[in-house]
């Protein structure tokens, strides 16, 4: 019996320190997407970027505030906040989103390298991990851009993919997978 418990133990040791690396920051190059996203059946350009799998299937980023603008005054609206002392973003679904002016542009274009993994969020004041990733500027500035379904799962909007509309997003729908 006590060989048995030390082997269950070892081998859930030998998985766990497996899964750790993918818990690693990840880098790599992020292409800036031209794919069309329909919200609510309007065209909406977003700066967004794509990660590609080994084959060579997508996944889109955009930034939250670039969200929040785009839905504010839908069902799905919320506001985003940053507290600078925790160094946390968060986002309050319900209430209306103030721009700040910086939102749908970024001072780059193209291809940027990036880092990325997990990055918590409060909604609704509760921590929610997304996967998100981190683009440089010129400067060094920092911009960071969450995984699209990541952020309908959080947020409460339906993000989709068919062949006639590309990415679409629902903000009257729960998100579904």
């Amino acid at each position: 019996m006590k060989q048995k418990v030390m082997s269950l133990a070892l081998a859930m040791a030998i998985c766990f320190n497996l899964a750790v690396p993918a818990l690693a920051t990840a880098s790599g190059t992020a292409k800036a997407s031209t794919q069309p996203v329909m919200v609510d059946g309007k065209a909406v350009e977003f700066q967004m970027y794509t990660l590609l799998d080994e084959n060579g299937n997508g996944t889109n980023y955009v930034k939250l505030r670039d969200m929040a603008q785009v839905l504010n005054g839908t069902k799905a609206q919320f506001s985003v906040g940053y507290d600078n002392a925790t160094k946390s973003i968060s986002a309050i679904t319900g209430q209306a989103y103030t721009s700040t002016g910086t939102e749908m542009t970024t001072p780059f274009s193209g291809d940027r390298a990036y880092t990325g993994g997990a990055q918590p969020i409060q909604v609704d004041s509760k921590a929610v991990n997304m996967t998100a990733i981190t683009l440089l500027d010129d400067a060094g500035g920092g911009y960071n851009y969450f995984k699209l379904r990541d952020l309908g799962a959080a947020l409460g909007f339906n993000v989709g993919w068919s062949k006639e509309q590309g990415v679409f997003i629902e903000s009257d729908k729960p998100y579904a997978e």
